[in-house]
């Protein structure tokens, strides 16, 4: 085999893994924008269900207080109502922000897995 032939067969093989690694990479971008786009629709779907809670909250609130018959019953119903709220609140952010790691883990984890699968075949 003349040294045309061996550097052509080099070329030939390093564009076929150069090609093999970019095809890996591609799916890998495309599993990750479909696991960001249903993960974001299930946070998005949790802020709205959040934002119901807490309007019902309110909204609870507020007939209790227009039934109310006296000034400390006002403040009690306000009290217990801002308690709840800030339990509410808090228990909330842990869940959003738990879903927020979980979209960021599980959007670049195909992104990761796809180059460093695509790396080893280049190499």
């Amino acid at each position: 085999m003349s040294e045309y032939d061996k550097s052509r067969k080099i070329a030939n093989d390093t564009l076929e893994k150069g090609k093999a690694a970019a095809e890996q990479t591609a799916r890998s971008v495309e599993q990750s924008y479909t696991a960001t786009v249903e993960n974001m629709r299930d946070y998005s779907l949790k802020m709205i269900d959040m934002a119901q809670a807490n309007a019902d909250a309110v909204f609870e609130l507020t007939r209790r207080l227009a039934s109310a018959k006296a000034p400390s019953d006002i403040a009690e119903l306000w009290t217990a109502h801002a308690k709840k709220q800030f339990e509410t609140l808090t228990e909330q952010t842990k869940e959003l922000s738990a879903l927020g790691q979980k979209i960021a883990g599980e959007s670049a984890e195909p992104i990761t897995r796809g180059v460093s699968q695509a790396f080893k075949k280049a190499s």
